[in-house]
């Protein structure tokens, strides 16, 4: 059997891990406990075709759970959803560094072609996560300001 292409068996390919582009266990929110604590501490962010909970936290491995409910669509598309998201956290897992994350897709997501759905995802993450940040940074020049020059 050939590390990647036609064997006799059929196909198989073999993807390398130490590129570090794998959706391993590791990088998938499973327990119920972790999923809750999302839901009650992270930031909740929006954007046009995805809703965000964001949970900032010290490990630097990046979590993620997608969640598709069949206003969705059938299965086929749910199943096509969730592997763009998917798709587009492993390939810019830096980007969700100390980050436990849920996504749940907006029934005008299943709409986009395969090709555009990791796309949108991380454009919508990014708007979000800028907006958050900013806010973060304006609270903290406000403090600074207040505290500095008040009388």
């Amino acid at each position: 059997m050939t590390s990647c292409g036609a064997s006799e068996e059929g196909i198989s390919f073999f993807v390398s891990k130490s590129f570090g582009q794998s959706f391993g266990r590791q990088h998938r929110l499973r327990l119920k406990r972790d999923i809750e604590r999302v839901f009650q501490q992270g930031a909740r962010k929006s954007g046009e075709l995805f809703s965000f909970r964001i949970l900032k936290k010290e490990d630097p491995t990046p979590r993620l759970l997608v969640i598709t409910s069949r206003k969705l669509g059938g299965a086929v598309v749910r199943n096509r959803v969730r592997r763009g998201v998917r798709e587009g956290f492993r390939a810019h897992k830096k980007l969700f560094r100390h980050c436990d994350l849920v996504v749940i897709p907006r029934p005008e997501a299943g709409r986009l072609k395969p090709g555009e759905i990791a796309a949108r995802f991380l454009a919508e993450f990014r708007e979000v996560w800028d907006a958050q940040r900013d806010t973060v940074d304006q609270r903290g020049l406000r403090e600074e300001e207040g505290g500095a020059g008040a009388p």
